[in-house]
This record gives structure tokens, sequence and C-alpha cells, in this order.
């Protein structure tokens, strides 16, 4: 699961005397100055970039070089309040830290003070030890803008390319280069492509792919030495074999931006290390994204380091976070195609006790591989289009249960749920309905969505969805991408009460009935309860003045007029007031279920309050369980309600009438 743990705000606010000075504008840097100004719009902040480049974001520069977006398109520009205090210096490198005065000095030698440093440093393109690597014109890296643009030059005259790693970006470098007439060959150590994110099945599907599209792969080949005097001419390989080519796009991986950060004493490793709240060594200064080591891992990726300056963010400002880690996930298109990876995919990350399912599709090159572990799914590898991805990340992500009957479904149609649950509703048609309370329909709630209320308590807002009985609070929260539901109010409440409930309603049903008396001078007469006609009919007339009260409770429900104090307050009086209920019931009968239509009205009675009881249970955990799991549970409590509720006034009816004629 993310694993971002963030509490109340605690503490004194960042130091307002000097600015928090972020270094680097990738995306990670710039979601912290974000982040710090959604806390506090007036936080003076001063950002420095090495780059002449406004922000822009380095996921999409292979679709800049394939010619998908122009520059415009991937422009990541900093979204400021109005009464912001942020100055910007882009084109303008950091060279020291001076840690003592808490200074840093830039490349033109001006100085500027910090309260708190942000290190967002990022990282280089790993370049190999090969002989003439470093020497030669036509060698390129594909990491950042500048090194787009020198690509996009050289597609001109480039006749013959080779792309050195078969990793994601060296793939998306060959797509962006083909696409323009050259002919490519990516060479990669491994035996196969994408060896971190994709096991050897999906792999071979992507070799085939990239070979219908006239790019050659050659694994398993390194190589010894680059060929040419001035330009380069080709390659060497270890195995003799020589390549020809006119251009070589290195693409071997990365490695963590430290100079910075070491030349001012801090502790590196692989990154800049840094503690649960972001921290370095020095407590004044933070590093997030790729140039972070935390817990002894240095994350490849975004979506991590936008989760780390989150924390940061938090934590300058005075609140109490935590960083525990991140799953690797990679869910993006390679070369065109569909690819997905998350959790322990490597293979020396698979042990023993994980048990993998595939399912393969050969008339669609669709592959999928669940990894299992416990029963609960810990990885999954996908080729190809998966209708249902969003839901499987967020059960790896939550590491839930795959029950038996969804294996059997994964492996006979490579679903693990039905197709009209995998189907997210931003897909359903305008005019469903999706709050059945107020009737707001879909079409409605994605209006909302676009004109900016992203989030469901400004969706509920806006158009009245589960202000109701919220039990559509999870479809809303996947109409806006927060899957993740806040806990209904006093769900503490329903659970404990809801599992009261059930061993009551349980001890009912299987309890000894309560005796009577051994003798008439017992100073505490309980059995008078049943004895005496009066005490017998108030009881029985307060059990149905409790469940006279409990149905009128529905009115919340069904008449707008009767919308004073919020529906979470009237489901818990409304548990609460079966919880009476069960008492008075229990003073009523002292746990004898009766004989013939007695039985009966005391099933219908006791049914009704099992069924409460889970219901009030699962809707105070629903925040927790699988979005259908929940809605099943309560459709099926609905129809269980009005099931058992259906012959209960003819059963009390008689057995009023009943006991007063006899």
């Amino acid at each position: 699961m993310s694993a971002v743990l963030q509490e109340d705000l605690t503490g004194s606010e960042a130091e307002a005397c000097e600015p928090i000075v972020v270094v680097g504008t990738g995306p990670v840097g710039i979601k912290v100055v974000e982040e710090l100004l959604q806390r506090d719009a007036t936080t003076p902040i001063v950002i420095f970039g090495n780059e002449p480049w406004e922000p822009y974001n380095r996921v999409r520069l292979s679709s800049l070089l394939t010619g998908e977006l122009n520059l415009s398109g991937i422009q990541n520009p900093l979204r400021l309040p109005e009464r912001h205090q942020v100055v910007q210096h882009h084109n303008c490198e950091v060279v020291s830290i001076d840690r003592a005065n808490q200074l840093v000095i830039d490349q033109s030698g001006k100085s500027q003070r910090y309260s708190r440093l942000v290190l967002a440093t990022g990282s280089s393109p790993r370049i190999p030890h090969i002989e003439g690597i470093t020497e030669k014109k036509g060698i390129y890296t594909f990491r950042n803008l500048d090194d787009a643009q020198q690509l996009i030059a050289r597609r001109a005259r480039c006749r013959r390319a080779v792309v050195l790693g078969g990793g994601l970006l060296g793939l998306e470098a060959a797509r962006g280069l083909q696409k323009h007439g050259t002919e490519v060959v990516v060479i990669e150590h491994s035996n196969r492509l994408m060896a971190q994110q994709l096991d050897p099945a999906a792999a071979e599907l992507l070799h085939e792919h990239l070979s219908t599209l006239n790019i050659r792969v050659m694994l398993e080949s390194s190589v010894k030495r680059v060929l040419g005097d001035t330009e380069i001419t080709g390659l060497l390989l270890r195995s003799g074999r020589q390549v020809e080519c006119d251009t070589l796009v290195i693409a071997t991986g990365i490695q963590a931006n430290l100079g910075l950060a070491r030349d001012a004493g801090l502790s590196v490793g692989r990154g800049i290390r840094v503690n649960d709240r972001m921290q370095t060594s020095d407590p004044c200064i933070y590093a997030v994204g790729e140039c972070s080591e935390h817990r002894d891992r240095v994350y490849g990726l975004v979506a991590p380091g936008l989760e780390q300056a989150g924390v940061a963010a938090h934590c300058i400002h005075g609140g109490k976070s935590s960083y525990l880690g991140s799953q690797s996930a990679t869910r993006l298109k390679v070369v065109g195609v569909p690819v997905f990876s998350m959790g322990p995919t490597g293979e020396h990350e698979i042990s023993s006790s994980v048990k993998t399912l595939s399912f393969r599709s050969y008339n669609s090159d669709v592959y999928r591989r669940l990894l299992i572990k416990r029963g609960r799914l810990v990885g999954a590898i996908a080729y190809g289009d998966w209708p249902e991805i969003s839901r499987v990340q967020e059960t790896i992500r939550r590491s839930r249960y795959v029950w038996p009957a969804q294996v059997r479904r994964f492996m006979k149609t490579g679903l693990l749920w039905p197709e009209q649950e995998a189907e997210n509703v931003a897909d359903w048609p305008a005019s469903t309905v999706v709050c059945q309370c107020t009737g707001v329909k879909r079409g409605a709630l994605t209006q909302a969505v676009g004109a900016g209320h992203h989030s469901v308590e400004a969706l509920c807002a806006a158009t009245g969805a589960s202000s109701v009985c919220g039990s559509c609070k999870p479809l809303l929260a996947e109409l806006v991408g927060r899957p993740e539901l806040e806990p209904e109010k006093g769900s503490r409440t329903l659970i404990g009460t809801g599992i009261i409930s059930l061993l009551a309603a349980l001890a009912l049903l299987v309890a000894p009935a309560i005796p009577f008396p051994d003798s008439v001078q017992t100073s505490l007469r309980w059995d008078l309860l049943w004895r005496e006609s009066l005490l017998k009919q108030i009881t029985g007339f307060s059990l149905l003045g409790i469940g006279a009260l409990i149905s009128s409770i529905s009115l919340r429900k069904r008449i707008p007029r009767f919308s004073f104090g919020t529906f979470g307050s009237w489901r818990v009086v409304h548990v609460a007031l079966g919880a009476l209920g069960i008492a008075t019931l229990i003073a009523h009968t002292g746990l004898r279920l009766g004989h013939n239509l007695n039985l009966l009205l005391m099933l219908s009675f006791v049914g009704l309050l099992l069924v409460g009881s889970v219901a009030s249970a699962v809707i105070g955990m629903q925040h927790r369980l699988p979005r259908v799991a929940a809605k099943r549970t309560r459709e099926l409590s609905l129809w269980m309600h009005i099931l058992l509720l259906w012959p209960l006034p003819a059963l009390l009816a008689f057995h009023i009438l009943k006991t007063y004629w006899y």
C-alpha cells in the first residue's frame, strides 16, 4: 500500500524570517512548492533550476521526440496563488551549500539564505565504461529536454541508430527515432527487455511487437568499444561482432545527483540518505525524489517522489508525517502498448511463498500475471489492455485478499471481477443515476468535476449526491480519482454497536431461556416481567414504540423536509435504537422464542437485528473494504430487511389480537 502517513499539524510553523529554498524544477521539486503553498499561500519560497527551460514534464519527453506533442504540450508550469511570495531562478545552478550559515550559493556567486532547504536534484544518465564512449560525436543520452532537442535535430541526418539499453527510456528513444525513418537497433545486456518490470513471457510479447515496428533487438549483448575516429561509425561487441551506426543513444540507467549534498557533508549512499520525515543528516535540509535514499532504497519513478514531496512539505510546515516507502509501479505505454508492473516482479524478488497465476490470450496478444502471497494480491504484470487495471493497482496497494472464485474467473477470462463491475464510474452512461437517494446522475457529476469540484465533499456540496445516506461516496471517490474514502462520521460507534447487536441477536437464538426463580421468597422477582400482565404490556408496547421510531427514521432519507441533522447522526440513532430494542425484547421474552406464530415473530425480529447489525458494521468499515464488496453487502442487507419486514406487521397484529382476545 501507499506508505504515506499524515497526522494533524502540531508544533511551530516554518520559520518566517527566511524563505524555503527548493533546488530542482522537475516534477518532484514543483510538487514540493505546490504542497507548501497549499498549506500556506503566503509561504516565501525561492526555487533554483539548472535548466534554461520553464518547468516541464520529463515523463512526456518521448512523446516530444516522436512528434506526438510539441514543447507546450510537455510544460508543467507552477500554479501560483494570488498572494504568493515565490521567486524562480531558471538556468541558475546551485553550486554549494553553507550549512553553518544556512546559505546556498549559485553559479554566479550570489548567496541565498534559507530557513529550510529542499534538494530535488534528480538523477543523471549512467554512462557505462566503454572504450571511446565519451570521445566521439554522434553519442547522446536521453534524460532531459536538452537531450530530446538534440535528438530531434539529429534525426535529419541519422540513418542507422543504436540504442544501448532495453529499459523504458531506451525503448521510448528507439520508437522516437524509428518513427522518422531511421533504422534502429536496441542492444540489451540482459536476457529480456525491461527486465526490472516484465517477466519473460511479457518481455517476449514486447520483443515481438518491436519486430513488427522494424526495431531490431539484440539480447545478451554488451559493447566493448565505440568505433570511429572523431565520429561514431559503429560498435564492437564483446562477442567480436560489429554493428554499424552513425548515432548512439545511451539509456543504461540513472544515478542520483549527489555532488551538491556530498560537498556539503551530508550523509550519502546511492542517494542522499533521509529519514521518514525526508530529512537528511542536517535536520534543516530535506531531499526528495530520485536523489534521495530512504531505508536503503532509491526510487527511480515519479510517483514515489510526489509522495515524498507531500511528506516533506507537511513536515516543513510543522506537521507530523512519515514516509514509509512506496510500492514500485509502472503503468504506461511502451512503444504504443500498455504495460503494467507493480510489486515484487523481479526474478530475485519473487520468493517461494509467492504463488503466480498467468493468463494469456493468444488471439489478442494480452498477457496478465498475478502474484499472490498468503491469499493476498501483492503484485501483477500485464502486457496489453486490462480494463480493471486501476482496481488491480488499488488491490495490490492495500494487499487485499483474492478469493477462490476470483482465481477461477481470472484463469478463464483474465479478469478478477465480473465485467460490469470492472467498469469505471466515469464510463457509465450520462443518464445513469449514481446517487439513488437524490437522483443525481453521472452526467451532472461529471459536469461538476469539470467545473472544479475535485473532491467528494465538493461534489456533495455542488450536486447533493451522497448528502443523504452516503452509500454512493465510494462511487464519487472513484469519479474524482480518489478511491480512498474517509471514515464515516460515527464509524467507530457503528462498528461497536453493530458487533454488540450481532452478539446479542445470536444470543437470542442460541442462549438458554432465563430461568424462573426457584422460590417466591426471592427478593428480586425478575419473573414478574413475564408473569405480570401490566409489565408484560409495558415491555411489549415499548418494543412496538421502538420499532415505530426506527421506521420513522427512514423519513430522513425519503422526505426532503426531514433534513435537520446529518444522516450519519440519524444512522447512529437508528443503531442505538436497535440495541435498545434487543434489550427490550430480552426483557419481554426472557430469551424464549415461543412456538408456532410466536416463533415466526421472534425469528423475524432476530433476523432484522442480525441484518441490521451486519449492515451497521459494514457501513462503519466501508472505507477499508473493496467498493464492490461493500456495495453488495449494503444491497443484500436492504433486500433482507424488506424480506424480513414484510410479514412483521401481520405477525404483530395477530400477536396483539391473540393476547387481548384470550
